[in-house]
């Protein structure tokens, strides 16, 4: 696995939870979500537009698989910017209309493959707890990497590591090659997954919770 140096700059990640109800793991749809999802890839638009800002990502979460104690949000904001934004983009998307985010946090990037801004897709948001430090976290992201890439042909991630104090150690936003549903089926099916991925997360004492989402485009 070839590691590429990580970015500069910081992330910012808010997450907002508005009209969240699910089919199974599907996010069904709703109208409210749809009026703050507009408001909120406006908002990105013009964060795109803005000196120091690389990239910015309105998100709308499709999955979330079943799975006790995971974060639930349906729509977020991720942000790769010069300088931390948590404070201005909190109070920017309050003047649109958004409510009050259930996360606001502010990460660095610690390790990249790739480059997950190349193409759309369906996104990876895989959350990272544990009782452990933020740097063995990322050696146990390293470790899994090449494990998604041989099997799965996950060749990008960029893996962000939150600062202050976050209710994650780490996320890893990648996209996946295709949709959801093989990709989870294609992890669950294989024998080495949990002799390889689960086994390493387990002796690293951190636990991840997927979101998959969409980058909203409107």
């Amino acid at each position: 696995m070839i590691f590429k140096e990580p970015l500069d700059g910081w992330f910012t990640h808010l997450a907002w939870t508005n009209d969240l109800r699910l089919s199974g793991p599907f996010v069904r749809e709703s109208r409210s979500r749809d009026e703050h999802r507009s408001r909120l890839a406006a908002l990105a638009r013009q964060l795109s537009e803005q000196p120091g800002v690389a990239t910015a990502h309105a998100l709308q979460v499709t999955v979330i698989p079943p799975i006790k104690g995971g974060p639930r949000y349906d729509l977020a904001l991720l942000v790769h910017s010069a300088e931390p934004l948590q404070a201005e983009l909190e109070a920017r998307a309050a003047e649109m209309g958004l409510p009050e985010p259930v996360h606001a946090l502010t990460a660095r990037n610690s390790g990249l493959i790739g480059d997950t801004e190349t193409s759309d897709g369906e996104i990876l948001l895989n959350h990272f707890v544990g009782d452990t430090s933020e740097p063995t976290a990322v050696e146990a992201w390293k470790s899994v990497s090449s494990w998604y890439l041989d099997k799965l042909g996950v060749d990008n991630s960029t893996l962000l590591e939150y600062t202050g104090d976050a209710p994650f150690l780490i996320m890893n936003y990648a996209r996946l090659p295709g949709k959801v549903i093989p990709f989870l089926v294609g992890q669950l099916a294989r024998p080495s997954f949990y002799r390889v991925v689960r086994r390493q997360l387990h002796d690293a004492a951190i636990t991840p919770y997927p979101l998959f989402a969409r980058r909203v485009r409107e």
